[in-house]
């Protein structure tokens, strides 16, 4: 574990919270995949890239503006009838965005490693921890 956090704390709960807005929201496109979008923002999105390097007008930004990073030509067709639960995509966000900040890891290394598919089945056995127990556990097996 590291102390070398990827930007201040005072960030962390609003970049949790717009993380979390912007997967409800992509949930709601009945086009694409909401996994293989979640995967392409966090590997793609320059936004993101510069979140993770701790620019303060990245971590201002609104859910919007993250929607606009992503190349939606590269995600994947939605196959079936999936739903996905607020309170699962909530969990996501938050130790997605945990996880960056607490180990400052690339956010691309953390999808690429740790898909959004993957990332939800890891919801079950994990979301009656805590936000920073759950990402411990993620980073020791995954990263």
């Amino acid at each position: 574990m590291t102390d070398n956090k990827a930007y201040d704390s005072s960030y962390l709960e609003d970049v949790e919270d717009v993380h979390t807005l912007l997967f409800l929201k992509l949930n709601e496109i009945e086009q694409y995949s909401l996994c293989s979008m979640i995967d392409e923002y966090m590997q793609h999105s320059e936004i993101r890239k510069k979140m993770d390097k701790g620019n303060w007008s990245a971590l201002n930004k609104g859910y919007k503006q993250l929607m606009h990073s992503i190349d939606f030509t590269r995600c994947k067709p939605k196959a079936d009838n999936t739903e996905y639960d607020n309170i699962l995509l909530e969990w996501v966000a938050h130790v997605y965005v945990m996880l960056q900040w607490k180990y400052n890891i690339p956010s691309k290394t953390i999808s690429q490693k740790v898909p959004a598919e993957l990332m939800m089945k890891l919801y079950n056995p994990l979301h009656e921890t805590s936000y920073p127990n759950a990402c411990e556990k993620i980073y020791k097996k995954y990263l």
